[in-house]
């Protein structure tokens, strides 16, 4: 087995892992921590909750690793190039949104103690971000689509 056959292997394993934890967290940990804030907030505390940095910081390391090993080691393949650029451009602007929306809000959640008074400005960021959240999910299909898309047409082109 080559080397780009390699990174695009692990290029599908990590998405694969993204898909699966976002969701993980739309389906499970996000109708807990939206439930009633900031009572709620418990379950996404850095020192009680689920840590949700030690998985998603690995996961997107991963990805920009093996997605750039991915585009160098298969850049003469035009077919699976253009796949891999795809699910790029889908990877940066599901990234780009995230910071500059989801994280900055998360992590600002993260910060309110639970036994803070609720309020409806609160609950109304609440419902935002777990409204917009689930249009990031097709970003993460798409960008994992086109990933085992290209793996498929490694040397088939």
């Amino acid at each position: 087995m080559s080397l780009a056959e390699w990174s695009l292997i692990l290029l599908c394993l990590s998405m694969a892992g993204a898909f699966g934890g976002g969701l993980y967290e739309h389906t499970v940990l996000t109708p807990i921590w939206s439930k009633s804030p900031p009572a709620s907030f418990s379950i996404i505390q850095p020192d009680t909750g689920v840590p949700l940095q030690r998985f998603w910081i690995p996961v997107h390391a991963a990805i920009s690793v093996f997605v750039l090993l991915s585009l160098f080691m298969t850049w003469n393949d035009i077919a699976v190039r253009r796949l891999l650029l795809i699910a790029l451009a889908s990877y940066i602007v599901m990234r780009v949104w995230s910071g500059l929306f989801f994280i900055r809000e998360m992590l600002a959640f993260q910060k309110i103690p639970p036994d803070a008074a609720p309020s409806a400005e609160l609950s109304a960021r609440v419902a935002r971000w777990t409204y917009w959240t689930w249009f990031r999910e097709p970003l993460d299909v798409t960008s994992f689509v086109c990933s085992l898309l290209a793996l498929y047409w490694l040397n088939r082109s």
